[in-house]
């Protein structure tokens, strides 16, 4: 069984997201346990302290995994969720880049989010989530439709 074609904008947002999973995974790794390295060898208290940095590394490549998912049915919950993720991985990329841990793959991950972003406000994939489906040959709406099978007139004779 073969899935249906995607729009081009929606296939290339839709494969971005994924690979922001996996780039997303490993930056936020790195980051975490360089942190968790830093905390442990120069801090004088030995209490275990809730770092929300572990929960974004949990939470993010989670959202953007399952915005893929949505993504390819075209459900406006991908389009949302991926945009949700999308906002926050800028967040953590520029939090990242303006604070101590600023490094290239922080700035790649902000490069491919800002583009990502930018692809999901396209035409071509806000109306492949929001847009009404295009009609049917040889229906009435069709007609309206540029390149629409145009309406046959009967004429009285």
């Amino acid at each position: 069984m073969t899935r249906p074609e995607l729009p081009r904008r929606v296939e290339q947002t839709r494969a971005l997201l994924s690979l922001q999973v996996y780039l997303t995974l490993l930056v936020l790794f790195f980051m975490t346990f360089l942190m968790r390295f830093l905390f442990h060898t120069f801090s004088t208290s030995r209490s275990d302290s809730f770092s929300p940095t572990f929960v974004i590394m949990v939470a993010l490549p989670i959202m953007l995994w399952l915005s893929t998912r949505l993504f390819r049915p075209g459900w406006w919950a991908g389009w949302t969720l991926a945009f949700v993720a999308e906002l926050a991985t800028l967040v953590t990329a520029i939090g990242s880049i303006l604070g101590p841990f600023a490094g290239i793959a922080a700035v790649i991950l902000l490069a491919l989010a800002t583009y990502v972003l930018v692809n999901l406000f396209r035409a071509e994939v806000r109306q492949f989530f929001f847009g009404r489906p295009p009609p049917a040959p040889g229906s009435p709406d069709a007609a309206a439709v540029p390149g629409g099978e145009q309406p046959r007139h009967r004429s009285g004779h």
